[in-house]
């Protein structure tokens, strides 16, 4: 048999690994490597960057220091004033839970050292002064802490108050300016005993208003022939007043509660009072 005629051979692909792969990868990188760097050293010789320098300023430097630190300057100072005004606010209002009737203003005014026309003169100087809008309160602080400061203003006002009737009084009181159609001066005395405080304002009623006549400007007329006081009920509060002939009144007390007494012109500054002294007693 003649010999078979050899077919014609395909050529075989070599077989593809994984290790050819990689191989023909690192060169196709280091080929790209190679263009990347060349294009790029190209491009800074014919586009060299720009250096920008920075110069230095002093100048324009000392001017941020200075308004960093006036800055901070202010900052303190803003801190400070709110602490202060906060401070200043609580402070009032500590000291006006202290008194019977919230005040406006506050005035000092000492009872020692002084006769009685001189601090009676104080006291109407006070009232005079005083110009703050309707329903202000002026408060005279006579009060002078570890001292019997009442004792001494009684003696001032009240020169011929029964004695009963200054014992019969605690040291919680308050002097003050009611600003209302007038100026009008007030007192508010808190009571140990409403019995004794009563029957002694009775007996204080001959002189009264001779004790009270320069600061409530009474007519003299009332003073020289011993005008009684007579009874008057406003808003279901028992008033003794003291009437010139014209019927006008001239001078009142009353007790706003079984413990509190209250002195002063007329009945306009009574009711003004006694609402304040109603809010102020329900809000303590």
């Amino acid at each position: 048999m003649p010999p078979e005629e050899k077919k014609d051979r395909v050529p075989i692909k070599s077989l593809r690994t994984y290790q050819g792969d990689v191989e023909e990868a690192i060169g196709r990188n280091k080929e790209s490597s190679t263009t990347i760097f060349v294009a790029e050293e190209k491009r800074k010789v014919e586009n060299p960057e720009k250096v920008v320098e920075v110069k230095y300023n002093p100048t324009k430097n000392k001017v941020f220091v200075y308004m960093g630190a006036a800055f901070f300057i202010l900052g303190i100072f803003a801190i400070g004033g709110v602490y202060y005004f906060r401070y200043s606010e609580k402070t009032v209002i500590e000291q006006q839970t202290k008194t019977l009737l919230k005040f406006s203003k506050e005035k000092t005014l000492s009872p020692y050292g002084l006769s009685k026309d001189s601090f009676i003169k104080k006291l109407v100087d006070e009232r005079e002064a005083f110009q703050l809008p309707i329903n202000s309160v002026l408060y005279v602080n006579t009060t002078i802490e570890g001292s019997d400061s009442l004792g001494q203003v009684l003696a001032h006002v009240g020169p011929n108050m029964p004695g009963s009737l200054v014992r019969s009084f605690d040291q919680n009181y308050m002097i003050g300016v009611y600003s209302y159609d007038t100026n009008e001066i007030f007192f508010i005395l808190k009571v140990k005993d409403f019995a004794s405080s009563y029957s002694g304002m009775l007996k204080w009623e001959k002189d009264m208003a001779n004790d009270m006549q320069e600061i409530y400007s009474i007519d003299p007329f009332l003073v020289s022939t011993s005008t009684p006081f007579t009874d008057e009920a406003i808003k279901n509060k028992d008033l003794r007043v003291i009437k010139d002939q014209s019927g006008k009144t001239q001078l009142l007390y009353t007790f706003l509660d079984k413990e509190t007494l209250l002195i002063t012109k007329n009945e306009s500054i009574f009711g003004a009072i006694l609402g304040r002294y109603t809010v102020s007693k329900q809000a303590k």
